[in-house]
């Protein structure tokens, strides 16, 4: 009985040894970067909340992205979510709400500094609102590709009752969402009575 030959081991041992075929793939993969350079570039948002689960959430991206020429937005929010039916100037001072700007500020440019030291153009905003809200509003707003978010890892109970913003942010991305889990857990320490 004779086997049938399909071509298949014979190509696939041609294209393994054959020097002219991987000099043509090294080429199409060269023509393939100058395609990617041509593109345009990259919108990448950070968010953060200046925690360091959050600068920790940069780190890993901005080393990720590297030079890569995209452009990243640092976003910081002020939540003001638990008062929405109330103006904000009827529950937080001038003085108040600028100290939460100053801190937002603070927060992005920590994401400033690393992002321009790896060669990336990097701009800082603080929005006002429901953080989950304003990060997806922002990004389809400003055609974001991706969302770099930190997440503290909350369990069942802490997350139910609290809520999680890179949680939110998941479930409504229209685009990729990369979520950096915290490091180093701090040991937490059982308090006996």
């Amino acid at each position: 009985m004779k086997s049938r030959n399909t071509g298949i081991e014979s190509r696939s041992k041609i294209q393994k040894y054959n020097p002219e075929i991987q000099i043509e793939n090294i080429r199409r993969n060269m023509e393939e970067n100058i395609d990617m350079k041509s593109r345009a570039r990259r919108r990448i948002l950070i968010a953060t909340d200046g925690s360091e689960t959050a600068n920790e959430a940069a780190d890993f991206g901005i080393e990720m992205i590297g030079c890569s020429g995209a452009k990243i937005y640092a976003v910081y929010v002020i939540d003001t979510s638990p008062y929405r039916s109330i103006p904000l100037d009827e529950i937080w001072s001038k003085e108040t709400l600028d100290e939460f700007e100053r801190a937002g500020y603070e927060a992005t440019s920590y994401i400033e500094k690393i992002g321009k030291a790896a060669g990336a153009e990097v701009e800082s905003r603080v929005l006002k609102g429901h953080p989950a809200e304003k990060i997806l509003n922002f990004a389809e707003d400003n055609n974001i590709d991706m969302i770099i978010v930190g997440s503290l890892g909350k369990s069942g109970y802490e997350r139910v009752l609290v809520g999680s913003v890179s949680e939110k942010i998941i479930r409504h991305a229209k685009i990729p969402v990369l979520v950096v889990r915290e490091r180093h857990k701090k040991e937490k320490k059982l308090i006996q009575v």
